[in-house]
């Protein structure tokens, strides 16, 4: 997920990152304990680039991707850096599996991989592209700049939706009947499988969407808005933070995480949300997990944080 206020097209040399292992102690099913002592564990020669977004296949794989067209993927302990053959800033990143990944980015830039390389895709825009989603390999969704919403047919990009709104932030899903985008005109959009409608609106700016199934989605933006939507209605609720937030992700009801601006990470143990204590001032731009319990959060100047979550 794009931080929308970061620096673009700028020239990155290769210079060391560490990579923070943060130790998050799980108490009961999966709820995130109050320590986050970090320490560093290793050196990597990487780019220290604003990485933008991150994402986990069914695999357990981790695939990064940021400033200056660079993506990182872990697997399982090894991480390495993949030649993307763009230089273009990417701000969201989609797959359905380790071989069929989306990532986009400036000036209209969409890349697939099939498991082997990278390849550019005729997007036939030339905006920002902020985000992805997909509901299978023959149904993707972007959005960006300018308020266009692009599909992805399984062959061809096409504009699936012009909205006229400023910039659509963020998109999530559950099936091609139930998708959320969110803007920073403070619009919350929903398609039902035959048009798309405004659910919600005046909200402050809202940076993405992310759900764990139907009946719990969630939007967040500027000032620590965080707004809920229990497949009928969406409320406010309180964040516990008054700084903008830029992503979630969570593995059950009762264990969700979302990472913002300044080194923001606020957590929901099933009770409420509450901020806590982090290692770094850097924005946090996104955050993904997988089934093995590993958490990985990503943000401005090369910040990777791993963390050895047990569920």
């Amino acid at each position: 997920m794009a931080v929308l206020s970061q620096e673009c097209n700028r020239s990155v040399t290769m210079q060391k990152l560490i990579i923070i292992l943060a130790l998050f102690i799980i108490a009961g099913c999966a709820d995130l304990g109050e320590d986050t002592d970090a320490e560093p564990v290793a050196d990597f020669p990487w780019p220290r680039v604003p990485y933008q977004a991150a994402w986990s296949s069914e695999q357990n794989d981790f695939y990064i991707a940021g400033g200056s067209g660079i993506i990182l993927r872990l697997e399982g302990e090894n991480w390495e850096l993949i030649e993307s053959g763009t230089e273009r800033q990417l701000n969201g990143i989609w797959g359905n599996s380790s071989d069929n990944i989306f990532a986009v980015g400036q000036f209209g830039t969409i890349l697939h991989y099939n498991g082997e390389t990278w390849n550019l895709m005729e997007s036939h825009v030339t905006s920002n592209l902020q985000d992805v989603w997909g509901s299978s390999s023959n149904s993707v969704y972007v959005v960006g700049f300018g308020g266009t919403i692009l599909r992805y047919d399984g062959e061809n990009w096409s504009v699936f939706e012009e909205t006229g709104l400023d910039i659509l932030s963020g998109i999530w899903g559950t099936s091609d009947e139930n998708i959320f985008v969110s803007s920073t005109d403070g619009v919350i959009l929903h398609f039902d499988g035959k048009q798309w409608n405004n659910i919600s609106d005046g909200n402050p700016p809202l940076f993405s969407v992310w759900g764990l199934n139907a009946d719990n989605v969630y939007a967040m933006g500027s000032g620590g808005t965080l707004l809920y939507f229990d497949g009928e209605n969406w409320e406010s609720i309180l964040s516990g933070t008054t700084r903008g937030l830029y992503a979630m992700w969570g593995s059950s009801p009762n264990n969700k995480i979302a990472v913002g601006i300044s080194g923001t990470l606020i957590r929901y143990d099933g009770r409420r949300w509450q901020e806590m204590e982090f290692f770094t001032l850097e924005n946090l731009s996104d955050i993904a997990g997988n089934n093995r319990g590993d958490v990985i959060v990503v943000g401005g100047h090369g910040a990777i944080y791993r963390n050895s979550v047990l569920f």
